[in-house]
């Protein structure tokens, strides 16, 4: 499903995280706004999360946000609502195929692995689906659809990404692919289905799909085409990262979780303009770093010491850093290798 989403940008940390369902007590309530739903209780005092209302009375603000049409996003398949009375904890997706029978809603909250990983909290029927809000936005420019402003606010986020977010939130999207990915749950790796938050510096994959099936699987070129980093400064910055999280996973993961039997070893493929990789600055670097990943380290995985493994990691994030060119930290000359 493509989603391009609709944002205002505002970096301060004006939301708060919470968990699908928490507990209900709640010592500080904030009274229901005039303009929510009251549920005819003119006393009514609103949770602070929404999943500690009585069923109907989540179903009522789920129809409330529906009529409300506060889109935060849309596809080609499916509309996504905020929903306002709890703003930054859920949405609201609606198929375009459907029209909802609002009378006939009901929470089911049987969920399997994919809609776990779709960030389903409850479906509706009638073409709706409560979702958990995740925040964030596409990086991948759409020169049809973004405003100047929008480009302007994607370029900045792009240059944080590169500069600023840590190795462990790159090797969290990673495992996040590779974990759903061995449970036969497949990431759609269009470039908008990846969701960049500048406040907690995570990336987020929101669309798993259950037909989609990419002969050229490979994490490290879904995220790096994504964060639609080619040809610009940030490609090699990025490309680091990407491939010492990587390697940093291989300490500790097994052979399973890894998906060796569809893992696809190359970078860029086909050699469409829009494929990732395409106009990187130095395909020299570019092959060196993915063959040293791909081709030795990852054999090494198998058949090294624990010990020695993890110096083996050591070694290639260093080969990493200068081959680059992003930093002049190198305790190895740039022709070490595994066999030495």
């Amino acid at each position: 499903m493509k989603i391009t989403m609709i944002v205002n940008f505002n970096p301060q940390p004006n939301f708060i995280k919470t968990s699908p369902i928490q507990s209900r007590q709640y010592p500080n309530l904030a009274p229901l706004k005039q303009d929510t739903v009251s549920f005819g209780c003119k006393k009514f005092v609103r949770p602070k999360d929404l999943m500690d209302l009585k069923n109907k009375e989540i179903i009522q603000v789920c129809i409330n946000a529906l009529e409300k049409e506060q889109t935060i996003g849309q596809g080609t398949e499916a509309i996504v609502y905020k929903i306002p009375d709890y703003a930054m904890q859920y949405c609201l997706r609606r198929d375009k195929k459907t029209v909802p029978n609002t009378n006939k809603l009901k929470l089911d909250f049987n969920l399997d692995e994919y809609d776990k990983a779709n960030f389903v909290i409850a479906k509706l029927g009638e073409g709706l689906t409560l979702l958990k809000y995740v925040p964030g936005i596409p990086l991948k420019i759409i020169t049809k659809s973004d405003t100047e402003s929008g480009i302007k606010v994607k370029h900045a986020l792009q240059e944080l990404v590169a500069n600023n977010f840590p190795i462990e939130s790159f090797e969290k999207t990673i495992s996040l692919i590779e974990e759903s990915r061995s449970k036969g749950i497949v990431f759609d790796r269009k470039g908008e289905n990846l969701l960049v938050d500048a406040i907690s510096q995570e990336m987020t994959p929101i669309d798993y799909s259950r037909q989609f099936n990419d002969i050229e699987y490979n994490p490290i070129s879904y995220i790096y085409h994504a964060l639609d980093v080619d040809n610009t400064e940030h490609a090699a910055k990025v490309l680091k990262k990407l491939c010492i999280a990587y390697a940093e996973r291989l300490k500790t993961v097994s052979k399973e979780e890894l998906n060796l039997d569809v893992l696809d070893r190359n970078f860029y493929h086909r050699g469409f303009i829009f494929d990732p990789f395409n106009q990187f600055p130095d395909k020299e670097a570019l092959e060196a770093v993915r063959a040293k990943l791909f081709d030795e380290l990852l054999e090494q995985k198998f058949t090294a010491a624990p010990d020695e493994f993890e110096w083996l990691v050591e070694c290639y994030k260093d080969f990493v850093e200068e081959k680059l060119s992003v930093s002049n930290r190198s305790r190895f000359p740039m022709s070490w290798d595994f066999d030495d």
